[in-house]
């Protein structure tokens, strides 16, 4: 038995500066989904973001939206925003966002896909 609990075997992954877990959509993301877009609502609030701030604008934030079942089927690990570098087919929509100015880019990667 290893009772030297004080030493870690493994080092736990760092996170990256500047990004955060995947987490639900942000309000204006789903909003838009559903309202301009015409997105079943709860095909839409079950999706989650990997979002990144920008480095030169502290409100504007990068974002990659995902389904977590398909990640789940497909084993793969997304840990924050540039997880899904190695797992380009998972992303259904990215863009950027600025919450206090109120804009939104949005772009639908499965239409690329398709084509």
């Amino acid at each position: 038995m290893n009772w030297k609990f004080w030493q870690k075997t493994e080092e736990a992954p760092q996170e990256a500066p500047g990004q955060s877990r995947p987490r639900d959509l942000p309000e204006a993301v789903g909003r838009y989904l559903v309202v301009d877009l015409k997105m079943d609502p709860d095909w839409v609030w079950t999706l989650k973001a990997a979002m990144c701030r920008r480095e030169e604008d502290k409100n504007t934030k990068d974002f990659r939206i995902f389904n977590p079942a398909t990640a789940d089927a497909a084993s793969a690990k997304i840990r924050n925003f540039n997880s899904l570098d190695a797992y380009p087919d998972l992303v259904l929509y990215e863009g950027w966002y600025n919450k206090k100015a109120n804009q939104l880019k949005l772009t639908d990667k499965t239409l690329k896909k398709a084509s």
